[in-house]
Formats: C-alpha cells, sequence, structure tokens
C-alpha cells in the first residue's frame, strides 16, 4: 500500500515537473536548477535534447550516490529518471513562448515546487541535484530545500553566459517560487506564532498564559 501511494506521488510530481520545462521554461528561454537547468542550457547553446541529457547525467550521479542513499529511494529514482525523460520527450514540443517572461517564470517555479514536494513525500529524488541534497539531508541532517536551492542556483547562475541576465534574474524567481511551494507541500500551512515577552514580572505573565490556556 505504501509504496502504491510512493509511486502515484512520484509520478505525479515527475509530470508536473517536466511540464513545468516543456511548457513554460524551454520556450520561454528561462533555465532550472540541477540538471534540468544543465540540459537546458545545453539545449540553448547545442540544440540538444534535454531528455537524453537528463538521463545521462542523472544516471551518473545516482551511480555515485548508491552507496550513500537508502536502498529504497534508490529504487524509486530508478523508476524516476527514465519516467521523467519520458515525459519530457513526448511533451517537449507542445510549449509556445508567453509575451510575459516573468509570468512563466512564476507558474514554472509553482509546477516545479509542487512536482518536488510531491516527489519528495514520496521518498524518491528528482535526480541531479536532488540526489546530492538527499544525500547530505541523509547524512548530515542538511535542509532539504534549502540545499537544493544553493545548489540549483550555482547552475543557473552559470546560465548568465548564455540565456543573458535578464532571463537569469527570472529563473531565479522561478527557483525562489518553486521552494516556497515546495516547502508547502511538504510541510503545510503553519498557523503557529512565537512571541517573545522580556518583563520583570516574566513568570506572573507566563503563570497567567498557561491557566488562560488550560481554561
Amino acid at each position: 500500500m505504501r509504496i502504491a501511494k510512493d509511486l502515484a506521488l512520484m509520478t505525479s510530481g515527475t509530470f508536473l515537473f517536466a511540464l513545468s520545462i516543456t511548457l513554460l521554461s524551454m520556450p520561454n528561454q528561462l533555465a532550472e536548477g540541477g540538471v534540468a537547468g544543465l540540459s537546458l542550457l545545453l539545449y540553448y547553446a547545442v540544440e540538444l535534447s534535454p531528455a537524453f541529457v537528463t538521463l545521462i547525467v542523472n544516471g551518473i550521479l545516482l551511480v555515485i550516490g548508491y552507496r550513500l542513499l537508502p536502498r529504497r529511494m534508490v529504487m524509486l529514482s530508478i523508476l524516476n529518471i527514465p519516467l521523467l525523460s519520458l515525459f519530457i520527450y513526448f511533451t517537449e514540443n507542445l510549449g509556445q513562448p508567453i509575451d510575459d517572461p516573468l509570468i512563466a517564470a512564476i507558474f514554472a517555479g509553482l509546477l516545479t515546487g509542487f512536482g518536488f514536494g510531491l516527489i519528495f513525500r514520496g521518498s524518491s529524488t528528482m535526480g541531479g541535484t536532488s540526489i546530492i541534497a538527499r544525500m547530505l539531508n541523509y547524512r548530515f541532517g542538511w535542509d532539504l530545500t534549502a540545499t537544493n536551492f544553493v545548489l540549483d542556483l550555482l547552475i543557473v547562475l552559470s546560465g548568465m553566459f548564455i540565456i543573458g541576465p535578464l532571463l537569469t534574474m527570472y529563473t531565479i524567481v522561478a527557483l525562489f517560487i518553486g521552494k516556497k511551494a515546495t516547502d508547502f507541500i511538504l510541510e503545510g500551512i503553519n498557523t503557529r506564532k512565537a512571541v517573545n515577552i522580556v518583563s520583570p514580572r516574566a513568570e506572573e505573565i507566563a503563570d497567567a498564559v498557561i491557566e488562560k490556556n488550560v481554561s
């Protein structure tokens, strides 16, 4: 039952991420983070298919991370990596340019973030920097989305030499929105608030708050 749920989450998330690449990023000359971003930059520069590049590079990284990742995660990633390439392959000619690249960046970030969130909840990875982020999270407890964001940002910044500074900045906007969307899927809406009260009567205030909550 659990494996079926994880597979459903993984497949749905991978499909959303593929659509973000093919329907929004590719036709609007936006980059991405991780291996997907590298594949897009190679597509813009030398017209290599992102489906092919993501399959090869992600496969290499998965082999490297095989010993450090949980076995179950590796098995799901083995399914996920070719699935992403297939989704990209079948949808890469469907996208159309949007007049406002900022709108494209916003919705690309949302689709990517929701996709990543579903994939992470399914105990899988998106390949590439997601594998590296998962390894660092598993071994050292580093924040999953923050680590992934930093690694992706490094690749995005290298895109300034191919897509230019303006589209690179739009891509950074998409990455930021994607991180927030991923956090939303993983953690939900946290409505709790913390308030620090500095007072010489701190103990009396604390007792009054506790008594109020109990009653």
